[in-house]
């Protein structure tokens, strides 16, 4: 098995023209494949590849690692696994795995899902294939290519001086609150989503808008866009519908909230924290 560290480094490229050797990564529905005594990613090399028993639907090329050409395999639903190793939901591997794993993974199961739906043509319904140069398929009857997808989403979190506004959403596990958030609609501006979706969601203004960072979110496949706002007025009341609390909480009396080592929200969070510990928010001394 090959294992990464922090010194490793990835490079998103989409069609494979360097000569060098090849590693894989296993994957079968949105479950990875891991070695077992370490409890790591497994990565395997192309012999590895070659002599195991695993029943392969597609590869496809996600770009180079370190000095190896990385693909990521699909699997059949009935292939055999290779010797101390087993498949895990990648949502359990979040904070787990270093951030580097979480790129590669991310990239790899969006790719593999995107193939799997756009195997016919949206135009014309011909059978598409694999574009030779492009990272497309594309359908030899009419032409058509079709790209991978994302979809943009904002993420944002509302804040009043030294209260956060915190939300449950029905989905939710347990008691975990986060961040609001949503889809850019057709058409929208990123503010102009921001204001629609917390408006709707919970029924408040907000303004002062700041972009903060952004994170891939292979569930299915989203990029998530991560905003502080202020709050601007308004009584809040929560939709009812996606979410059924929000409240205003003081930042020294967070509930359950995601980490920041696997999630935006949680960095939203941990960010607005670290300020107002540190005194250096504008308007607070």
């Amino acid at each position: 098995m090959i294992l990464l560290n922090s010194k490793t480094t990835f490079i998103v490229e989409n069609t494979d023209d360097r000569k060098l050797d090849k590693i894989f990564l296993v994957i079968k529905g949105e479950e990875l494949l891991i070695d077992n005594v370490s409890q790591n990613l497994a990565l395997i090399d192309n012999e590895q590849y070659k002599w195991s028993e695993m029943s392969v639907k597609t590869e496809h090329f996600i770009g180079y690692l370190d000095n190896n050409s990385l693909y990521a395999i699909e699997l059949e639903d009935e292939s055999l696994l290779m010797g101390e190793t087993s498949l895990k939901p990648f949502r359990t591997l979040l904070g787990i795995i270093p951030d580097i794993y979480f790129g590669i993974c991310s990239r790899s199961i969006q790719l593999v899902e995107w193939n799997k739906k756009s195997k016919y043509c949206g135009v014309c319904g011909s059978e598409t294939s694999m574009h030779s140069i492009e990272k497309a398929m594309f359908c030899k009857d009419c032409s058509n290519l079709i790209y991978p997808r994302i979809s943009p989403c904002i993420i944002v979190l509302v804040t009043d001086n030294e209260k956060l506004l915190l939300a449950h959403n029905k989905g939710f596990p347990g008691k975990m609150y986060s961040t609001l958030a949503g889809f850019i609609e057709v058409g929208e501006t990123v503010e102009e989503t921001i204001k629609r979706e917390i408006f709707e969601e919970v029924n408040i203004k907000v303004k002062n808008c700041q972009y903060y960072g952004s994170q891939s979110w292979p569930f299915p496949s989203q990029l998530m866009l991560g905003f502080h706002a202020e709050y601007d007025g308004g009584e809040l009341k929560p939709d009812g519908d996606e979410i059924d609390i929000a409240d205003w909480f003081h930042y020294q009396s967070l509930p359950e909230v995601p980490p920041g080592s696997i999630s935006i929200s949680g960095r939203l969070i941990e960010s607005y924290v670290n300020k107002l510990t540190k005194k250096d928010l504008p308007g607070f001394t």
